[in-house]
Formats: C-alpha cells, sequence, structure tokens
C-alpha cells in the first residue's frame, strides 16, 4: 500500500486500482457476448443432424434456422465509496543532566506528544433549477413519472408541484422565488381602502377593530376604549410590571383579546412569522391576520423593522439557507403589499440553520421555533399593547390619542371596521382596467376585503396576459410570461432526469453525486537537550475500505442467421451427402 500522507483524492483512486475494477466489469461484458456467439454456433449441430423421422432431413432443409443473439445494448453502472483514515503519531522524550560547581547534580526529563487526525466522506445535496410560468399549463416527468400540477392560481399549481415532488418522488425540497417584474399598478379608489404597489393590491380596511397603545411611562393613566369603557391604571413598581397592569385591567373590561410586546432586545425578535416545513407561505389564515395588522401598524406609525428568515435542522444547509432567504422574502412582500414603505424595512441575509445548530439541536430535529421569520423592531425602547375586538366591541373616541405623534402612554395606531361599496372603483392594470366587486363569494361577507381580492384575482387570471395569487386581502399580479424561479433539492445517489412541458423549462438538471475526502493532520513537537540523548518515535497509520456496487443491464436482441453461413452450411451438407 502506498503511502497516503499528502497524496489527493486522485491519486488514491488510482492506487485503489478503480480502473481497473471498472475495466473488468467492461471485460466481462465482452466475455459474455464471446458466450453468446460460440452457442449460436454450436446450435447448428443440431439443426443440421439428419433425422429419418423427418424424411431423412435436417431442421435446416426445413427451412428452420438458428437465432443470433447480440446484446443491443449494454449499461454499467457503478458506485464506489472509498473511506482512508490516515492517522499519524510523533513522539518525542528528552532527558538532561546538569552539574554544578560542588557536589550537588540535578537532572530532569519529560516527554510530550501531539496528534490529530480527521477522515470521512461528505455527500453533498444535489440541486436543479426550473423556470416555471405563471401561466403554464404543463406537467414535469421526473424519471419518467409525470407530475401533474393543480389549482387556479400560480401560487397554487407551485403547492401542488412541491407536495407531490416531495411526497412521491426522489426531491427532498422544494423552494421557489416569485417574478420581481414591476407593473403599472393604479387605483382611484380611497387610498386608505385600497393600496397598490408595483406588483400588488391590498383591500386594507377590516371587519373588526385593532388598536396599539404605547406604554413609555409608568405613571397613572385613564384609556377610554370606546364610550361605553374606560380602564383607569395606577403606577407600579416599575415600567415591565405597569404595562402587565395596563393589559390585566382591559383584559377585565372585557371585549378585547390583547397581547403585550416588550420593548426590543438585542437577539429577542418580539414578532414571529412560523411556517410549515419545507415551505415559506402562511399557515393559516390566523397567521395572515396577525401579520396584516402588524404591518398595518407599522405602516401608520412609521416603526422601522429588521426581518431574518430561519429554518430549523431538517434537510442539508444548502437548502435550508435558500428556505430562509425564501422566508425572509415573504414575509418583507407582504408588509409592502400592506403599506409598509420598503425603505422602512431591513431584510438581513438568512442564515439558514445556523441559529438552530447554534441553539444545540442536532442535526435533522424538527423545531417550529426555528421555522419562523423573525420581525424585530431596534428603535423601539418601550411596551406596545395591541388590542383586536373579539366581537362587536369598538375602538371609537379613544384616549389618549397618540395617532398624531406625542410622548407618553396612549393609543399611536386604530384600525376600525369598515365593509366599503367601492363598486363605482377600479384597478388599472398595465392599462386594463377591473371594476372592483364585493359580491358575497368563498364563505366571505359582501364588502369584505377578501371578497374584493378574490374577484379582482379571478379576473386577472381570465385574461390572456396578466396572472394574480390572492393572499386573503392581498392580490400579487404578475404577467403571464412573468416567471417564478424553481429550485428542487435532492440527497439521493440515484440518477434524476426532469422533462418539463408547457411553460415549465428544465435549466439546470441534477448533477451526479459529489463527494469530497476530508483530511487533515496536525503536529507539533518541541526538543530541548543540554548535552544529553534525544529519543524520536514516529509512527503512521492507514486504514482504506473501497466499497461499493455495480449493476449490468443489457437487451438481448435475435436474428436470423446470415445468408452466407447458411449457404456455407447448405454446401457442408451437400458434400457429406455424395
Amino acid at each position: 500500500m502506498a503511502n497516503y500522507d499528502g497524496m489527493t483524492p486522485g491519486q488514491v483512486l488510482a492506487d485503489a486500482s478503480v480502473a481497473e475494477f471498472i475495466k473488468e466489469l467492461g471485460l466481462g461484458i465482452a466475455k459474455a457476448q464471446k458466450e453468446l456467439d460460440d452457442n449460436s454456433v454450436r446450435q447448428m449441430q443440431a439443426f443440421t443432424e439428419i433425422h429419418d423421422g423427418l424424411g431423412e432431413r435436417s431442421l435446416l432443409e426445413l427451412g428452420l434456422m438458428p437465432a443470433f443473439y447480440h446484446y443491443q445494448h449494454a449499461d454499467v453502472s457503478v458506485s464506489l465509496q472509498l473511506r482512508l483514515e490516515v492517522g499519524k503519531r510523533d513522539e518525542f522524550g528528552f532527558s538532561a543532566t546538569a552539574s554544578l560547581g560542588d557536589t550537588r547534580q540535578q537532572s530532569a526529563s519529560s516527554s510530550a506528544s501531539e496528534a490529530e487526525s480527521e477522515s470521512g466522506t461528505r455527500v453533498e445535496t444535489r440541486q436543479a433549477r426550473l423556470e416555471y410560468r405563471a401561466d403554464a399549463t404543463g406537467t414535469l416527468s421526473v424519471n419518467g413519472t409525470q407530475v401533474v400540477p393543480s389549482g387556479q392560481e400560480p401560487r397554487a399549481r407551485l403547492g401542488s408541484l412541491l407536495d407531490q415532488l416531495t411526497e412521491h418522488q426522489d426531491v427532498d425540497a422544494m423552494v421557489y422565488s416569485p417574478p420581481d417584474t414591476a407593473l403599472s399598478i393604479s387605483s382611484d379608489a380611497p387610498g386608505h381602502q385600497v393600496v397598490t404597489t408595483s406588483r400588488s393590491v391590498a383591500f386594507t380596511f377590516t371587519a373588526t377593530a385593532n388598536g396599539l397603545i404605547a406604554i413609555r411611562d409608568n405613571a397613572d393613566t385613564d384609556y377610554v376604549l370606546n364610550s361605553g369603557t374606560t380602564v383607569s391604571t395606577t403606577a407600579q413598581a416599575d415600567l415591565g410590571a405597569y404595562a402587565e397592569h395596563v393589559r390585566s385591567q382591559v383584559d377585565a373590561a372585557g371585549g378585547f383579546t390583547t397581547t403585550l410586546h416588550p420593548p426590543h432586545q438585542a437577539g429577542e425578535p418580539r414578532f414571529g412569522v412560523y411556517f410549515d416545513t419545507g415551505k415559506a407561505e402562511f399557515r393559516s389564515e390566523d397567521d395572515r391576520r396577525s401579520l396584516t395588522e402588524l404591518a398595518r401598524a407599522f405602516a401608520a406609525t412609521g416603526t422601522r423593522v429588521r426581518l431574518e428568515g430561519m429554518t430549523d435542522r431538517q434537510g442539508s444547509a444548502q437548502k435550508n439557507l435558500a428556505l430562509g432567504e425564501a422566508r425572509g422574502r415573504f414575509v418583507r412582500d407582504f408588509m409592502i403589499a400592506n403599506g409598509v414603505p420598503e425603505s422602512q424595512i431591513d431584510l438581513v441575509d438568512s442564515q439558514g440553520e445556523q441559529r438552530a445548530a447554534r441553539a444545540n439541536d442536532d442535526d435533522g430535529t424538527p423545531n417550529q421555533e426555528w421555522r419562523v421569520t423573525s420581525i424585530a423592531t431596534p428603535e423601539r425602547d418601550y411596551y406596545w399593547l395591541s388590542l383586536r375586538s373579539e366581537g362587536s366591541a369598538l375602538l371609537d373616541g379613544v384616549a389618549p390619542d397618540l395617532q398624531g405623534g406625542g410622548d407618553g402612554n396612549g393609543f399611536v395606531f386604530l384600525w376600525q371596521p369598515a365593509s366599503p361599496d367601492l363598486s363605482a372603483f377600479s384597478v388599472t392594470v398595465e392599462g386594463q382596467a377591473f371594476g372592483l366587486n364585493g359580491a358575497a363569494v368563498a364563505g366571505h361577507a359582501a364588502n369584505a376585503a377578501e371578497a374584493y381580492a378574490h374577484h379582482l384575482a379571478a379576473d386577472l387570471n381570465a385574461t390572456g396576459t396578466l396572472r394574480a395569487n390572492q393572499l386573503g386581502h392581498v392580490v400579487e399580479v404578475m404577467r403571464a410570461s412573468d416567471t417564478y424561479e424553481i429550485k428542487l433539492f435532492s440527497a439521493t445517489s440515484e440518477q434524476l432526469e426532469l422533462t418539463g412541458s408547457e411553460g415549465l423549462t428544465v435549466t439546470q438538471q441534477f448533477s451526479r453525486s459529489r463527494s469530497r475526502q476530508v483530511e487533515s493532520r496536525e503536529g507539533s513537537s518541541t526538543a530541548v537537550a543540554i548535552g544529553v540523548s534525544v529519543d524520536k518515535r514516529e509512527s503512521r497509520q492507514f486504514n482504506m475500505a473501497v466499497t461499493g456496487n455495480s449493476q449490468i443491464s443489457a437487451r438481448l436482441a435475435s436474428v436470423p442467421a446470415p445468408e452466407l453461413f447458411v449457404e456455407a452450411i447448405h454446401a457442408l451438407q451437400r458434400e457429406r451427402r455424395s
């Protein structure tokens, strides 16, 4: 065995005779072909033998001919795993003696050694890329198996594609990014009810009352919620205790669901949008509604926010990085659609699963805590108390009212219930006007924000040039020709062949499995001798294991014996008879 110390992986493979192994497989096919040929020739004895029962004729004379077999094609597949361990140990020992001017003598000896070795093989997740047109109706074929997306809207079809690929195919994850093309979108409806951006339309009214109280001072304060409800509070030991006191008093008054948000602290985001495993979209309508309320409050108060998409440690780090980025973008885009200026949002680069890893989660551990986009408000150093009406309770004539600015305790945001008739207004997209329709539909009440969004999305999808997704009260708008970028991830060692049709284009196939050998060695030594001997001991250990499997697939084809061959046999028979 060679000394593998310092050798490259390619040199190790050469020494392991891998090429010779593959060569032998090929020679095995050639040897099998020779056996087939020899067998075909040996058949001639049976076909040329004279049989009395056949009128002293042979099978060949009766018109029967032997078949010749050969390989129409033969494929060889080889899978190898090389494991190499390299260990090195260096030891040094020394002893020293020194004589002084008197009769005393002093001696000492010591030895030390240090060694480190690492070995292993890291298999990297493979990645493929697709482009999916917003108006795509085609299918994706994975090794010949058809995957047929279903749904009326692009996001619905992509969700169907994701579920089918990860459930039934050798695909571990699918992450997609929406088109970022800017469109010309406007509306003549009141701006506080219909918000448009270059990629979305949002109907920003609600069926229930929502409010936000800023708690900055630990001081006696009366909070007027409406004409029938006043909550009186008194100063407490500190601001945190006072904030809890305010919350308990509002809860006692009834009619509202409350949530207390402490001041921002580094490393402790106060809000979050949570996701299901492998996905970057809302889990439920409640999650969408909660983020909508936050976004409207951020927009109204000018609060700066910082977003970071995260994942738990399920799947590869490569996939988790892409998924974390997608989750962050999803929350950012939804906030912008609800009127938060993009300049007010800081979307930081996702670290994927790294936060979960630093929290000591094991690889592969599912943890909802990390399947999130965290929302931090770095400039907020005071408490927020959010209120949501549980039914018919109103927030009307509130006090202290700080919606126009100011310090101290009081209401900084109100979102009053409304169901406006917008039938006289329209939304214009790329020069096409679409009348607003608030008719009750899909369980949404007449003139509800979700009803308007449902009808607008349906109208856009009915055109030949535009497409839309409905996210509750928000409509994402794009051109029919715009494309979603899709990344597929797979850890299987099997070869996957992708084929798309009708708007689904494969731009990058899965590469074959790649592996990287990891080897490191570190040592240090020190020797000091004064008039003495030095003992050096060095040892090396190499362990190598090559495992693998091979497979030969072939298809045999039968062809008639060549005419010249048959004529030669006939001539031989005639000679024997004469």
